[in-house]
């Protein structure tokens, strides 16, 4: 683990952090809500973006979707027909070094965190407004970072307890 992976997970630790009090998840749109429950419940989820006005939401493993959709009618209900979805490559080709080049997109309101996930070679951008996206899109898109390495994600808010 490097020594700023260290010092994070010390602070962290130090202070304590969870998911919102259920009072301050209220505080996020219920668009972004609903997309929290995307991240966590979609099978093979690989990430939400918006593409001529439109959600789409990206899946690693093309067996998944069937039951992704299944679940996406289940969260949006009757608006699900406006999110389509989309199979995307199941390993990305990202690096820290990217990760470095992508820092400024945590400067866009509503951009939460950035890593690069080992495990699927994307970086993963946490949204905590999901209304974000398409800025944050734009800022990476100037700072050259590639759409299709970057995982969007809807995410609550790291709090101090």
């Amino acid at each position: 683990m490097s020594n700023r992976a260290t010092l994070l997970l010390c602070v962290l630790l130090s202070f304590g952090c969870n998911a919102p009090e259920p009072g301050n998840e209220q505080e996020q749109s219920a668009l972004t809500r609903q997309f929290i429950r995307v991240t966590k419940e979609v099978p093979a989820f690989g990430g939400v973006t918006r593409e001529d006005g439109a959600w789409v939401v990206s899946l690693l493993d093309p067996e998944q979707r069937e039951s992704a959709e299944a679940r996406l009618r289940d969260i949006f209900q009757e608006d699900a027909a406006h999110i389509s979805v989309r199979v995307r490559a199941p390993r990305g080709s990202a690096s820290e070094q990217m990760k470095e080049a992508a820092r400024n997109v945590l400067g866009v309101p509503g951009v939460g965190t950035l890593d690069f996930d080992e495990t699927t070679g994307y970086l993963r951008v946490g949204l905590v407004e999901v209304e974000a996206l398409e800025s944050a899109q734009a800022r990476l898109d100037t700072l050259g970072i590639p759409r299709d390495q970057v995982l969007f994600q809807a995410e609550a808010p790291i709090v101090a307890r």
